[in-house]
């Protein structure tokens, strides 16, 4: 992470608000009418938490289904919606469909389809149509993810395939999130498998002084304008200077100018002023904690027992090689497995923190390791007695790897 850009705050804070100007009215429905049901919200059904949201759900059904393999949840990161799992072609869910998985896609509290109950839900819903901010949808931190927004997705999951247990693939805070939950629910046997995609909890160098800047100028721009609204008419064209800020997301050697554009356009959501709130000490001191600091869930971690897998890209600034290998080794689980890719391990490229999902490469040399990493964990399939910690090197699979296509 050390390589990240140092922000000149005010600057890109002032061009942004200023091309925003771009996005006042036209912008506001074109993901309810996007050409492909891949890039609009998760509106397949919904999951109800405890604490009063409604969320999207998008569910992906194989056509030959395996009835020995538990369901993946595929979960998003923070500042964006579960269309990040579907804006390239031949994309993770299509395959693992393609490999008899049922897969559900939510889209987590304050993002796509997702809502408070009641009137000020629907208050918002309204709001979401201008490029005014919602009202009271920004307060919400990861522990809220965690220990509301988990159960209920897995609560929807049960009802719509009787299975008690799933598999989580989480990118990002997707993974993070996972941390929180395990650490803390009385029923961690509902995650089968957890794989987190450039998911970690402690950073190897600390203060992150590069992230901490960014992250304050995100929450300045989060109490002023809505950064979902302002980044739609970004598919079509962005201001100058914001190249350094993309190099957080990708590496634009690795993903196709097409997935670039429809991240702008449909999948950047409102941040959470809460949970950006919550990452400050993380970034100051290199351990993720509850947003009331009572909780370190890097000390925590050494009590989990969920076979777990955590994916790396050698490129990635958010959470980089050293900082991956610490939280694999902070986690107490026998079954464990790391991954990293890049050139150095064969791959074509350097993977950055969303090339894990959107790179042009990923469909044959990161997805194929992944699932053969599950199949040999579903319940239903023999597998080895033993699955101990390991870290691996993940193959370059040939170019002529078959793609299942999407469903």
């Amino acid at each position: 992470m050390t390589q990240a850009f140092r922000p000149r705050g005010t600057h890109i804070i002032a061009r942004l608000i200023a091309f925003s100007a771009f996005a006042l009215c036209g912008c506001a429905s074109m993901r309810m009418n996007a050409p492909s049901i891949d890039l609009r919200p998760c509106t397949d059904g919904f999951a109800y938490t405890d604490d009063g949201w409604r969320l999207g759900i998008r569910h992906y059904r194989p056509e030959h289904p395996d009835p020995r393999k538990l369901p993946v949840v595929l979960c998003h990161g923070l500042g964006l919606n579960g269309t990040f799992w579907t804006i390239t072609d031949a994309h993770l869910p299509s395959q693992l469909v393609a490999h008899g998985y049922e897969v559900f896609v939510p889209d987590l509290r304050g993002s796509g389809s997702s809502r408070r109950v009641g009137r000020i839900g629907q208050v918002n819903e309204i709001i979401r149509q201008t490029p005014l901010l919602a009202i009271k949808e920004a307060e919400w931190t990861v522990d809220d993810l965690a220990m509301y927004d988990v159960p209920a997705i897995l609560d929807y999951v049960q009802a719509a395939t009787g299975r008690d247990r799933v598999n989580w693939v989480g990118h990002s805070l997707g993974g993070m999130l996972m941390f929180a939950h395990l650490e803390r629910t009385a029923h961690p046997e509902r995650i089968a498998t957890f794989v987190g995609m450039g998911s970690t909890i402690a950073q190897a160098e600390v203060p992150q002084r590069d992230m901490l800047r960014a992250n304050h100028a995100l929450r300045t721009l989060c109490r002023l304008v809505s950064t979902s609204r302002m980044a739609r008419p970004m598919s079509v064209a962005r201001p100058p200077g914001l190249g350094r800020v993309d190099a957080f997301y990708y590496t634009s050697t690795n993903v196709d100018r097409r997935t670039i554009s429809r991240f702008y356009g449909y999948v950047l959501e409102d941040l959470s002023k809460g949970a950006l709130k919550q990452l400050d000490p993380y970034l100051a001191r290199g351990h993720f904690l509850s947003a009331d600091g009572t909780i370190d869930y890097v000390h925590e971690s050494k009590g989990l027992t969920t076979p777990t897998l955590l994916i790396a890209g050698e490129a990635d600034i958010m959470s980089d090689i050293p900082s991956t290998i610490i939280t694999y080794e902070g986690i107490g689980s026998p079954d464990k497995t790391l991954m990293r890719f890049g050139k150095r391990e064969g791959q074509i490229d350097d993977y950055g923190h969303c090339d894990l999902v959107w790179s042009r490469h990923a469909p044959h040399e990161i997805f194929p390791p992944l699932i053969d990493w599950l199949d040999r964990r579903q319940p239903g399939v023999l597998a080895l007695p033993q699955h101990p910690p390991q870290v691996v090197p993940s193959p370059q699979l040939p170019s002529s790897q078959s793609v299942a296509s999407p469903t």
